[in-house]
């Protein structure tokens, strides 16, 4: 009878200890609405002054006959005004280039450029050639800023009869 009464007493002296402990609030700890309202605040506080991800897409046709052949380097080049570069997104952000291959909606394909495929042809004779050929673009700013899209084959050899028209995109990030 007296181990009952002891238990029980000490039951009922871990209860009240407990009870007493936690029914008076503390000024030393903060509950969890609390924290969660400063944490929350922190992240609208320093977000005011964030700067968010921004980016820009410009799609370029650039037809057959825009591509003009540069002797002196043996590539095409078709130059094209891209006044949405500005002198922040060149020196702080980035700019890429990508070009469309095969035919919309069928089997198109966007690539990153440079983008550099190998051909294997065989001419008139039976001869096999083989040639790479590297579609890629350069970013100037300036006035006007400009993108610039180069073809060129490893062989350096002019061949407008395997012209085309290309369709690029342009996406500026900053």
């Amino acid at each position: 009878m007296k181990r009952k009464f002891l238990y029980g007493f000490s039951l009922l002296f871990l209860f009240l200890t407990g009870i007493s402990c936690t029914s008076s609030p503390s000024q030393d700890y903060l509950d969890e609405y609390e924290v969660q309202k400063m944490i929350e605040d922190a992240i609208r506080q320093n977000n005011e002054k964030l700067e968010f991800t921004q980016w820009k897409i410009v799609n370029i046709s650039a037809k057959k006959a825009d591509w003009v052949w540069n002797e002196d380097i043996g590539r095409y080049e078709a130059i094209y005004d891209l006044p949405e570069l500005t002198e922040f997104i060149y020196e702080n952000g980035a700019a890429l280039g990508y070009v469309f291959i095969g035919t919309q909606g069928v089997d198109e394909v966007q690539k990153l450029l440079p983008f550099v495929h190998t051909y294997s042809e065989t001419d008139g004779e039976g001869s096999t050639i083989t040639y790479t050929e590297t579609i890629s673009c350069d970013f100037q700013y300036g006035s006007p800023s400009t993108v610039a899209f180069f073809i060129q084959a490893s062989d350096l050899f002019r061949a407008d009869d395997y012209l085309a028209d290309y369709n690029f995109r342009i996406v500026l990030i900053w």
